[in-house]
């Protein structure tokens, strides 16, 4: 499932491998120690893999957008998805917008919308995980139901909550402390990664709604997948992800695109207690599953 490829291929190849590069030259670090309302959404520009000024990645903006990225153990993004999946000439288009707190420790809070342009919202979720287990909560249909977090992550549908989020989620507490004091001592530290290790990372400027960002390109030639991070040359912070695969890698027939423009990010939101886990509403069901309709029905 394309969450799998997520988890466990992208950021293992962009972020820990970097970190075990890093840590490896420095010493380690010490420990360290209500829904959203919606608003229409506007399409996410896509952005091409590959232009005429692709060079080299800057890897030192790298190292800052990743020492932003990890800065805190917490964090609430605003997002608007658009996912495009193209299955035997058929094209289709999905727009859902979502609002995800996420702790480091693995819990999360997700309020996913999904609404065309122009158009009123039509299915609602609310998805709470205590870094266990699962809740996916329907108040329309006043149904819920509850999984463990690994059956959830091999949904295709797990990655609605936000690819950005589900990177926070994925980047472990050592991974993150010994990256962030790699930086902290040297911030042009990956620029020293070994040429074999970056190969398939690619840096390119591009225009996008009117502004100059930076983009990082990442090609798996085996699977036939490309990852593209768009961020803030000035600033380094992260402002689009955008992944195109297959869903399902054994059929050439069926191709997506799912595109994150990352409207707000907040690295020090006000977590209430109770945010992570789920109480069900009186007059809910408990279902036996609950699966997320893509179509947004």
């Amino acid at each position: 499932m394309m969450s799998k490829f997520l988890l466990g291929t992208i950021v293992a190849t962009l972020i820990i491998g970097c970190a075990s590069t890093a840590s490896a030259q420095l010493p380690p670090a010490s420990p360290a120690s209500p829904l959203p309302t919606t608003t229409e959404p506007q399409p996410a520009p896509s952005i091409s893999p590959q232009s005429p000024a692709t060079t080299k990645p800057d890897l030192t903006l790298l190292g800052k957008v990743l020492s932003l990225f990890l800065q805190t153990n917490k964090a609430k993004t605003d997002s608007q998805l658009v996912m495009t999946v193209q299955d035997r000439g058929v094209d289709v288009k999905v727009y859902a917008q979502t609002t995800t707190i996420a702790k480091s420790s693995g819990e999360f809070r997700s309020s996913l919308v999904f609404v065309q342009p122009g158009q009123p919202p039509t299915a609602k979720y609310t998805i709470v995980s205590d870094g266990r287990k699962v809740w996916i909560y329907r108040p329309d249909r006043r149904q819920y139901s509850q999984t463990t977090i690994a059956k959830f992550q091999l949904q295709p549908y797990s990655y609605l909550i936000g690819l950005s989020s589900i990177f926070f989620l994925t980047v472990t507490e050592p991974t993150r402390r010994d990256l962030k004091a790699a930086l902290a001592v040297s911030p042009t530290v990956l620029t020293s990664l070994p040429e074999n290790q970056i190969k398939d990372l690619q840096g390119s400027r591009q225009q996008v709604d009117g502004r100059e960002l930076y983009a990082y390109s990442y090609t798996n030639q085996l699977e036939n997948w490309i990852f593209n991070g768009l961020v803030d040359p000035q600033t380094g912070i992260l402002k689009q992800i955008e992944f195109t695969g297959k869903l399902d890698p054994k059929d050439s027939s069926n191709n997506f695109t799912l595109t994150e423009k990352i409207i707000d990010r907040n690295p020090q939101p006000v977590i209430n207690n109770a945010s992570f886990k789920f109480s069900p509403p009186k007059g809910t069901t408990k279902v036996p599953s609950l699966d997320i309709d893509l179509t947004g029905l």
